[in-house]
């Protein structure tokens, strides 16, 4: 590599355009790459998965990269051991299938751990080992057993450095009093992620309420609870009814995954709840009624929109196009017997989109092509991109580039966050 007079720093910008994949090819190319390869700003975002023991050189090159968001498959108390003393800054750590309570003790050695999400746990020692770790900011709980909702609602209370709050547990709801006098004691917490059946039955009107949260020690009667963003997971109505979001006025973001398709439009709740969120701004549907239903109830105010796997006819589509005309981000991945018809028209209905995630399957190259007419697009998410190298997506990406004078950057479908639980995808 002497011969190659090129200044480090270049080849390490140079490598940052790389994938993860081709980073680890041009690491096994020689020692000169290996070295720049691990250099820490390469991996500042990576995400490394831990499913047994590793020896030191692996630790190694972890520490070289200093590596912060590791998931440990099947945790135990001596991967997490280890992670303790190669990676003491890591801050972000996701645990699956989680058995061993001396693991979760283990996490208390972290002093600048802000993110946790454990999935599948049924360790007793969860609650105590919660409150060895005030510092958290986002806390995600999928599925754990052994503990009672009391007890979790009393551990998180003391988490007052929260900002985000997933609980996702399917046989028993957060009761409405430990629900109130929790948030109410969470000063910081801005989104809130429930998973919420039909199993639970019908919850009361005021579940979101802050009004009545000051029956609780520490928590005044003038109490709000301060939400942002709320996600509802697995959801099927009646849960809520049609005055829940009543005291939620201050979402600015709401997320509704439907537990299945629904059909009847008198049950829909969506309708009135969307009516009294006057600065949404962003709102993501999955499954759940037909857009007809609620696309006259999407607040003006919505500039990102998602909508995944809603059965929608072109009609729909353009009346949602009258609701948001300041639309700038858009998830687009309708169960639709027209989706030609919607891409055709999509820069008449849309004309201030910067941001479209769509798919290409069953879509002519000619009508595809259409989108380079939508007058402010800089990103396009092809959402059914293959993983691996594709002759058609390859031409249409670089038609589009062309056609655009590479004013539309044309992106494949990003894989799923290892980091959360997978409660939210359809």
């Amino acid at each position: 590599m002497s011969k190659i007079q090129l200044p480090e720093e270049m080849w390490i910008h140079v490598f940052g355009f790389l994938s993860d994949r081709d980073k680890l090819n041009v690491r096994l190319s020689c020692t000169y790459f290996k070295r720049l390869i691990d250099h820490w700003s390469l991996w500042k975002d990576s995400v490394i998965v831990l499913q047994k023991l590793y020896d030191s050189h692996f630790w190694k090159t972890l520490c070289q990269r200093k590596i912060k968001s590791i998931v440990v498959q099947k945790a135990t108390a001596k991967v997490l051991q280890q992670t303790v003393a190669w990676l003491p800054w890591i801050g972000s750590v996701t645990l699956v299938q989680c058995s061993d309570g001396t693991a979760l003790v283990t996490l208390g050695a972290l002093k600048h751990l802000q993110r946790l999400v454990i999935r599948q746990c049924c360790c007793r020692s969860l609650t105590s080992s919660l409150l060895s770790l005030r510092q958290l900011t986002h806390l995600c709980l999928c599925e754990v057993k052994r503990a009672s909702i009391s007890e979790i609602s009393a551990a998180i209370s003391q988490l007052v450095n929260l900002t985000t709050l997933k609980y996702h547990e399917d046989k028993n709801p957060i009761h409405k009093t430990a629900l109130h006098g929790m948030l109410g004691r969470l000063p910081n917490l801005k989104h809130l992620s429930l998973r919420l059946g039909p199993k639970y039955g019908m919850l009361p009107d005021d579940y979101f309420c802050p009004t009545k949260a000051h029956g609780h020690p520490g928590v005044t009667p003038d109490a709000e609870f301060g939400l942002s963003s709320l996600e509802l997971l697995n959801y099927e109505d009646p849960c809520l009814s049609p005055v829940a979001f009543n005291g939620l006025s201050s979402l600015t973001k709401l997320t509704v995954h439907y537990k299945q398709w629904l059909e009847e439009p008198n049950f829909c709740c969506l309708t009135t709840w969307l009516q009294g969120l006057n600065v949404l701004s962003e709102l993501n549907i999955s499954l759940g009624y037909p857009l007809k239903v609620y696309a006259e109830s999407i607040p003006r105010t919505v500039q990102r929109l998602s909508l995944m796997g809603v059965k929608a006819e072109l009609e729909s589509v353009r009346i949602m196009g009258e609701q948001v005309p300041d639309l700038l981000h858009l998830h687009l991945d309708l169960c639709c017997h027209d989706i030609c018809d919607v891409i055709t028209e999509m820069p008449q209905i849309f004309p201030k989109l910067q941001i479209l995630k769509v798919r290409h399957h069953n879509v002519p190259e000619s009508v595809f092509l259409r989108l380079q007419h939508l007058p402010r697009l800089k990103q396009l998410v092809i959402l059914d991109a293959p993983k691996g190298p594709s002759p058609t997506v390859l031409n249409l990406t670089q038609k589009l580039h062309v056609q655009t004078k590479y004013r539309i950057h044309v992106l494949h479908s990003n894989s799923k966050d290892q980091t959360t639980c997978s409660c939210g995808f359809y």
